[in-house]
């Protein structure tokens, strides 16, 4: 019970954040609010990787080959995700984007099959087409604040985009993962890609705000920034360690379907944003396919 209950807290944090990232953007560019994630959440993880047995012998013991991956796991992971995710939520709905972000277990489906040739068995494939009609959805809902603009709804297709390609990264992520979540203790691996994040975000922040852009907001939005950043690179993270330890990993996908939830939540009441029909039949595609592809991967776990 208390593992179902840390996996159902952390989705429900990660959609909440999908939303909230539409008000930190407002106050703070993209680029120079994951800088200092980064660096925040850094100074978080390293007292807590230092507690972690065997931390330094797993970090000596990879070869050049393996930090080229680990490296990868940050550019797409941490960076890839946050970025995109923050650039995007600009011109698009917290809506879109929430439900959007569930269709994660289709895309890493998608790309076990076109990069790994694993298996994709015809539930799997009925789960990524019905993301697919989500997806496709969402882009074709028009916000009601632009009826009729095509530039709003050109914007929106950019958000889109660009929430899809975080999505993306995200997926990829999942995949290099497999092979060093036993390798590298948790809190250590996260330490690292997030420390590796740095660097890597430094040329995106100085193309895109001209160098570290700190505003002169209220205490509000500090608060504000400050529990994104906890919640999103240390608690979040932990919970899900805490909860995957003795619930199954297709189980444990289950609890994605809470955030397009817990995004739609803040969204509508938090935000004001509407939720019109199409946005509504795409959720109903999304978290379609999140089900029957779970399902699928739970038949294939039983057969094995």
């Amino acid at each position: 019970m208390l593992a179902y209950l840390a996996l159902a807290t952390a989705m429900i944090l990660t959609g909440i954040n999908v939303a909230l990232g539409k008000i930190i953007v407002t106050e703070m560019p993209p680029a120079s609010f994951a800088m200092l994630r980064f660096v925040l959440a850094s100074a978080c993880l390293v007292p807590l990787a230092m507690t972690e047995k065997g931390a330094r012998a797993s970090l000596l013991a990879l070869t050049k080959r393996q930090w080229f991956e680990i490296f990868l796991l940050s550019l797409f992971g941490v960076v890839g995700f946050t970025t995109l995710m923050l650039i995007g939520i600009q011109y698009t709905s917290a809506i879109n984007a929430g439900i959007i972000a569930s269709s994660l277990p289709a895309i890493i489906a998608l790309l076990s099959w076109l990069v790994l040739r694993e298996y994709v068995s015809p539930r799997k494939a009925l789960s990524v087409a019905l993301a697919v009609v989500g997806i496709a959805c969402i882009n074709l809902a028009t916000p009601e604040t632009s009826a009729g603009s095509s530039h709003v709804w050109s914007q929106t297709l950019l958000g889109n985009g660009l929430i899809l390609a975080a999505v993306t990264s995200e997926a990829i992520f999942a995949i290099l993962t497999r092979r060093y979540a036993n390798m590298i203790p948790p809190w250590t691996l996260t330490m690292i890609v997030h420390l590796l994040a740095i660097p890597i975000t430094l040329p995106v922040l100085m193309r895109q705000d001209g160098g570290w852009v700190i505003p002169q907001a209220n205490a509000s939005f500090w608060l504000l920034a400050v529990y994104y950043i906890i919640t999103a690179s240390v608690v979040s993270f932990y919970l899900w360690c805490v909860g995957i330890k003795s619930v199954s990993a297709s189980s444990s996908a289950l609890f994605t379907a809470l955030v397009p939830t817990s995004t739609l939540l803040v969204a509508v009441f938090a935000l004001g944003e509407k939720l019109i029909m199409l946005q509504i039949v795409g959720l109903i595609a999304v978290l379609a396919s999140l089900f029957i592809g779970l399902k699928a991967s739970a038949t294939s776990h039983s057969t094995t």
